[in-house]
């Protein structure tokens, strides 16, 4: 991922671009009209990558103190109110937990820092706000140097980093790699001879502040680290032989610069770059910058989350699609092979059905009879029990002989017979057959109905007696349980007013035939709904 590292320090800004794990060129603008024309032009001309600013200014200030050992809202509000009242001007301002007090509520011990003249770095982040620029965070020079610990392999109770940057000699003083103070000193000429006693005297002078408010204990040596470059070392050994009081460990700058991950040959002699590349490296939470002073650093944020919840989406149908892809290549094999089967299945079926003898019947129609004897099977109700009703009457009436039964089911007792109109007709309603609807509630009843047509055999022409036995066989049926009703659809001889009445009625006349058609409804109480 691509960055930008903006050191500056009281009076100019060096940038830093920031590609492959690595810093690349530097570029340093002045803090006057002519400098911020040139850095807004910059701004403009270059990528809009993510910028981190570090800041390296003698007006700095870090304050310790203790706040009640609270979480969350109550919290955040504890230390905005605390970094208000040390501090005139908290606009840039940071806190840090170092630990916690040995004896009572047993309070967060924390240090509090800010920038104590926000003025020198307002012309910088007026052009960062006006171009737009995705401002990851402002950090200390003093904070970001704990960082050094890992890279260097520093080891100490009581531990002074010292360097020097363009801003001047950084002194920075740890507790068990937690900051305490930090301090910047103006420098002189770095190719002065009297560079080496300055830096010695100004490492006396803090070590002697640090004993007086006995942040080291009288019998504990101070640990001091010192990045230079070789011919500054070599001057500050011949100088500095280890004493009780102090331990010096000098670190060439190169060697630091390759620890933390420099590439090429380090040819500087004052070390922010390498606090630049520590920086870019690590990447750790903003420190100063006020949050609307980041918010196209979070846009920045949203949109790469965008574009790689796009990718991954793009990716993911991808990888669906050429499963898909793969599983409808398998399924057109496997279409193809179950058709294959089938034809070759169909052809085997015509050549054993050839081979077999001819049958009176094609075979789908012995299908179709299999299967209307199968659902006819599957009815619960048969006309059993209407035949069984049916052959009562008989036994009394032998003369009366039935031709042809059509039978049927249904839950209105007054259902019509294909072919058959409904109701009753003029001669029903002679006979004294009723036609009622059924009472309420009967409609949920199974019904069987019949209708039986039949003659008077032997007849003898004897009208008045047909009639005679077609109304006794009638009375019969409608006093067997169970039925609901019997109508005569017809009589052996029409009595109808409007017919004309030929024959004997003690004789009758020769030739003539007595037939006569009943209809009978006939409760299936076993199928009650």
């Amino acid at each position: 991922m691509r960055k930008r590292v903006f050191y500056i320090s009281s009076g100019r800004l060096c940038a830093y671009s920031y590609e492959k794990g690595s810093l690349g060129d530097s570029v340093w603008f002045g803090a006057d009209e002519r400098g911020l024309t040139d850095f807004s032009v910059y701004l403009e001309s270059t990528p809009n990558d993510p910028v981190y600013v570090l800041v390296d200014f003698v007006e700095e200030e870090f304050r310790e103190d203790t706040i009640p050992h609270v979480y969350g809202r109550d919290r955040r509000g504890l230390l905005r109110t605390k970094l208000n009242r040390l501090f005139r001007d908290a606009t840039y301002s940071h806190a840090l937990f170092v630990g916690r007090t040995d004896s009572g509520r047993r309070d967060d011990k924390m240090l509090f820092a800010s920038l104590i003249r926000p003025d020198l770095l307002a012309p910088w982040m007026s052009q960062l706000s006006k171009h737009r620029v995705p401002l990851a965070g402002v950090y200390s020079l003093a904070l970001i140097s704990g960082l050094l610990f890992k890279a260097l392999k520093i080891d100490s109770r009581h531990a002074l980093i010292v360097t020097a940057q363009s801003g001047g000699l950084r002194q920075t003083y740890f507790v068990e790699k937690k900051l305490q103070i930090s301090r910047l000193a103006v420098l002189p000429s770095l190719e002065s001879d009297r560079y080496a006693s300055f830096l010695l005297s100004e490492v006396e002078k803090i070590r002697r502040y640090l004993a007086s408010l006995r942040h080291i204990p009288h019998d504990t040596p101070l640990d001091v680290y010192i990045l230079g470059d070789s011919g500054q070392l070599e001057d500050i050994r011949r100088q500095s032989p280890d004493s009780v009081t102090t331990r010096h460990h000098l670190i060439p700058l190169r060697d630091a610069a390759k620890a933390v991950g420099l590439k090429g040959e380090f040819s500087s002699n004052v070390a922010e770059a390498i606090f630049a590349q520590t920086l870019a490296r690590k990447s750790p939470s903003n420190q100063y910058a006020p949050e609307p002073a980041t918010r196209y650093y979070q846009l920045h944020r949203a949109r790469l989350g965008l574009i790689a919840a796009s990718i991954l989406l793009l990716v993911a149908a991808v990888s669906v699609g050429g499963l898909k892809f793969v599983e409808g290549a398998i399924a057109a094999r496997e279409t193809e092979s179950v058709r294959r089967q089938a034809a070759f299945y169909d052809q085997r079926y015509r050549v054993s059905r050839a081979r077999l003898p001819q049958t009176p019947m094609d075979s789908r129609q012995i299908k179709i009879a299999v299967e209307t004897a199968e659902k006819l099977m599957s009815y619960k109700t048969d006309p059993q029990k209407m035949l069984v009703t049916l052959s009562f009457g008989l036994q009394k009436f032998p003369q009366l002989q039935l031709d042809r039964i059509s039978w049927k089911t249904s839950v209105d007792p007054n259902a019509v017979f294909a072919g058959r109109g409904g109701g009753a007709s003029a001669r029903n309603r002679a006979v004294g057959v009723a036609t009622s609807p059924p009472p309420e509630g009967e409609a949920r009843m199974l019904y069987q109905l019949a209708v039986v047509k039949g003659q008077v055999s032997p007849f003898d022409g004897n009208y008045r007696r047909a009639l005679d036995l077609v109304n006794g066989y009638a009375e019969v049926l409608r006093a067997v349980p169970g039925v609901h009703n019997v109508r005569i659809q017809s009589l052996p001889l029409d009595v109808d007013s409007a017919s004309t009445l030929e024959g004997d009625a003690v004789r009758g006349a020769g030739g003539k035939e007595a037939n006569f058609e009943l209809r009978i409804a006939l409760e299936d109480r076993s199928d009650e709904a």
